[in-house]
């Protein structure tokens, strides 16, 4: 509590007002702009001098046989394409892909895997906190603050805090995690992350994006400190593919490209190879297939993201671009009224997405081998931009919808 009575710089607020994050005596952010843009600026010179080094290997990737015949199966209309196309579509898509942060619509009680900014706390804030930031707003130590401590510092290089909790100004200086959107999921985010999905503005962010090949907790768990391991974690991956130190930006990340299609697959546990990623992501992110036509995802496929992280606190409500909400589990709901009224208030296009399809069971096993379409995103008819004339009518049409939805 400490920590953040600390930051309210004069802000008078019984504790009880304070947990509930009224918006005068809200935490400010505190973070030491100087840290996060030094290590933004060292971390993109390497990642220059990286990213150059490997493009020759990619560009003989693909140009390799079997690379070819992935693509001849799964994409014919892209196949014959040079390579140098085939890499330039590449960091073209990956520029302008979706930076996806999934949250809970409230915070669950107990000891939970991962905290996080929650549905009622986005309708108010001014800037977008990370895990730490949060996990000191809500007093909880998660199962995975070690993890993505460890993971932070080893992997993007962020200072280590000085106890074993951060300080404020500490965690103020920590990443928000986000999943690059290459492979178009409808929800964005994976659904197990949570039930609505905010989409960051990508012009607004860019030049705080820090870029993994895989998930970072996954892959510290599987492969870096096993002893951290939380068990429905446990993936065989490839841990050898990774090599390089280096982290990448959405400028610079040719060195993460073959990393990101091998590391998932480890052929001393399954079947599944290099290939596999491939037909998968070239299908879904490359071809001329029009997204409804799009083949579906499994649920390995769907966590193949690259990490590309938020080293700030964007502002809110312009650092987002629109939000999504998990339509079988809040539609018709008072959590999906809720963010309907959250995403009127910040003018923030809503969509919803079908995602698993089922609003029963919403954290499922990366070994699940069914297959989800990702392609079912629909706008909300209420926060849709209509003609003034039309307005009236559409909302009523919408809030109609929406009754019919809720009671059948």
């Amino acid at each position: 509590m400490s920590a953040i009575a600390s930051s309210l710089h004069g802000c008078i607020c019984n504790e009880v007002l304070l947990l509930q994050y009224g918006p005068p005596c809200f935490p400010r952010r505190v973070a030491n702009k100087q840290s996060t843009a030094g290590l933004f600026q060292k971390t993109a010179a390497a990642a220059k001098e990286a990213s150059d080094a490997a493009t020759p290997k990619v560009l003989e990737f693909f140009d390799s046989a079997e690379f070819r015949r992935v693509l001849k199966d799964c994409c014919a209309d892209v196949a014959e394409l040079p390579s140098q196309e085939l890499l330039r579509r590449y960091r073209a898509e990956a520029q302008v892909a979706e930076l996806s942060h999934a949250l809970p619509s409230e915070q669950k009680g107990g000891i939970s895997v991962f905290d996080d900014v929650t549905e009622s706390e986005l309708g108010n804030l001014s800037w977008f906190p990370n895990e730490f930031q949060t996990s000191l707003m809500h007093n909880v130590t998660p199962k995975s603050a070690r993890i993505n401590n460890f993971a932070q510092q080893r992997i993007f290089g962020s200072s280590p805090f000085a106890g074993k909790r951060p300080t404020w100004p500490e965690a103020a200086n920590r990443l928000i995690y986000i999943a690059h959107n290459l492979r178009r999921l409808d929800t964005g985010s994976l659904p197990g992350f949570g039930d609505l999905t905010v989409v960051f503005n990508t012009s607004r962010v860019r030049n705080s994006v820090v870029i993994a090949p895989y998930d970072t907790g996954l892959y510290t768990m599987n492969c870096l400190v096993p002893e951290y391991l939380i068990p429905k974690a446990k993936k065989p991956l490839n841990c050898s593919a990774w090599t390089s130190a280096v982290v990448g930006t959405l400028d610079h990340f040719d060195h993460l490209i073959l990393p990101n299609l091998q590391v998932p697959y480890n052929r001393s546990f399954t079947n599944e190879t290099w290939r596999d990623g491939v037909r998968t992501l070239w299908a879904r992110a490359f071809t001329s297939t029009p997204y409804e036509d799009l083949p579906g995802l499994n649920m390995k496929d769907m966590g193949n993201y690259l990490e590309a992280d938020i080293l700030a606190n964007p502002r809110l409500p312009h650092a987002v671009k629109h939000v999504i909400g998990n339509f079988p589990r809040l539609f018709g709901t008072d959590d999906g009224r809720k963010l309907q009224r959250i995403a009127a208030k910040r003018s923030w296009p809503l969509f919803w997405a079908v995602g698993y399809g089922d609003p029963g069971k919403h954290d499922k096993n990366f070994s699940d081998p069914g297959r989800f379409p990702s392609n079912q995103r629909f706008a909300d008819p209420s926060i849709a931009a209509r003609p003034a004339g039309a307005c009236r009518a559409g909302r009523r049409g919408g809030k109609c919808q929406w009754c019919q939805t809720s009671t059948s």
